[in-house]
């Protein structure tokens, strides 16, 4: 009797005015969708390509000016991820590039800034057209499972068959949401066989568990909708109130309860801009580089009263100039080490509020399904909260890198004396600035995806045993008269 009445709901809704229109919705925009993206991610790959071997050579052709000028930059372009044809996440927020230096390292321009301002607010991704079009579909379809057949009087009719009411409603749920499922899963494979022509490694690396993953997810996530719509059916007696409660949940779940988790996030934990970090470490980096220059002044001046530094030529180096020798470096390695870790402390205290902050914001966020489906796919493609956590250590452990590698070869020693003058004198190691260190970053695995996001999983997963629940209590009493 469940496969009748299975049957039966998947028969009307294919033969309904909605279901073609639903189908070509799905055959053309999630192809399409992805066909774009795909096009538009090329591009990125040859920008990223020459960006990152200008910066290369720029690298090689650093001068005695730039050193002279106290700053030897070092530009590392971030690579696009090519999971981002399905979900856009972070890929058009994060910075393309950091820009290091021996203060320290500051963000460059975001991948979004030659965009128009439509483009920029969001991608018609996968994840777009799953979050905010097919989940709207969806609740649609629902609206008149149990409401639309009580105005039409066909559920008197098939309960006075005596048929138990949990398999009426069973039958009814997997019979619409097969009717949805159905197209969706063709569109699916379309857009894949459309990936395929044109280039996209569908095959290579993990992307097949990734990809397969991001189907099963989507296919969840519209049930869990479709259920939602069912509860709200068998809530009340006429579609056209059901309707309208379906467009007001719509409305919360994508726009209300997101937005309102970032604005009781920066309520409860406001954080500090990138500009007045950026300040505060500008002026801690004076005033340690002023502390350094006393000090070599005040030593300086101690052991040569008459300024006499600099051994004469063909003469062996007094006590005191061979003194110098030794204490002039171990001066400026404290006083580098110091002021890196000082400056460390600063962003690694911003880092910790703005983790906190996201953290209180997300876990508010997945109260609605949407919010937690979306992030979920954003880290399963690799353009979600780890990536971005993953992204930060790559920059914090290559500007490490690049102070042992590089910066630590590049010395410009300022002298304060205590008479008020100054002394400078530059050093370099032009065999250390050949060859720029690898930047890289570390992918995060399908199982780190889903260990961070269990408040996600368990929020899909109440919501459609939650839905399930509410559907099946109010569908037992449910008056069909």
């Amino acid at each position: 009797m469940l496969k009748t009445i299975i049957r039966k709901e998947l028969l009307e809704n294919i033969f309904s005015f909605r279901f073609p229109l639903f189908a070509v919705l799905c055959l053309v925009l999630i192809p399409l969708g992805m066909y774009v993206n795909q096009a538009h991610l090329e591009k990125k790959i040859r920008d990223y390509q020459e960006q990152d071997r200008l910066a290369a050579d720029a690298f090689t052709k650093i001068t005695m000016a730039d050193v002279m000028a106290g700053k030897v930059a070092v530009r590392a372009f971030r690579p696009p991820v090519r999971l981002s044809v399905f979900a856009q996440g972070f890929e058009s927020v994060l910075p393309q590039y950091y820009e290091f230096t021996q203060d320290g390292f500051t963000p460059g321009e975001a991948a979004s800034g030659d965009e128009s301002l439509a483009s920029a607010q969001g991608k018609i991704d996968f994840v777009f057209l799953v979050q905010m079009v097919l989940s709207l579909i969806a609740l649609l379809f629902a609206s008149d499972v149990i409401a639309g057949e009580k105005e039409a009087g066909t559920l008197r009719a098939i309960l006075a068959n005596n048929l138990p009411r949990d398999s009426v409603l069973f039958g009814k749920i997997w019979g619409g949401f097969l009717a949805l499922w159905g197209p969706f899963t063709v569109a699916f494979l379309l857009g894949l066989i459309v990936l395929l022509a044109v280039g996209f490694p569908v095959f290579g690396g993990n992307s097949p568990v990734r990809i397969l993953t991001l189907f099963f997810a989507a296919s969840f996530f519209l049930l869990v909708y479709f259920v939602i719509g069912c509860m709200i059916s068998s809530s009340f007696g006429k579609s056209r109130t059901a309707l309208v409660v379906i467009l007001l949940v719509w409305v919360s779940f994508q726009l209300i309860v997101p937005k309102l988790g970032d604005m009781i996030a920066d309520l409860v934990r406001p954080i500090r801009t990138e500009t007045e970090v950026s300040l505060a470490k500008s002026l801690l980096a004076k005033s340690l580089d002023d502390e350094m220059a006393r000090e070599l002044g005040r030593q300086y001046t101690l052991l040569f009263p008459n300024g006499e530094s600099i051994p004469k030529k063909g003469a062996p180096p007094t006590p005191e100039q061979t003194k110098w020798s030794a204490l002039e470096p171990e001066i400026e390695k404290n006083a580098r080490s110091n002021k890196a870790r000082q400056l460390g402390r600063i962003d690694e205290t911003y880092r910790q509020e703005k983790r906190t902050r996201n953290s209180l914001a997300s876990n508010l966020s997945v109260l609605s399904p949407s919010a937690a489906f979306g992030r979920l796919l954003a880290d399963i493609c690799g353009t979600g909260e780890i990536e971005r956590t993953k992204y930060m250590e790559a920059v914090q452990a290559y500007q490490g890198t690049l102070e042992k590698a590089v910066f630590s070869k590049v010395t410009k020693r300022v002298m304060i004396l205590p008479g008020g003058g100054t002394r400078m004198n530059f050093a370099t190691d032009r065999e250390a600035l050949k060859a720029q260190p690898k930047f890289s970053i570390s992918s995060a695995t399908p199982g780190e995806a889903f260990s961070s996001n269990l408040s996600s999983l368990a929020s899909l997963l109440f919501w459609l045993i939650a839905s399930f629940a509410a559907a099946y209590i109010r569908f037992r009493t449910y008056d069909v008269r």
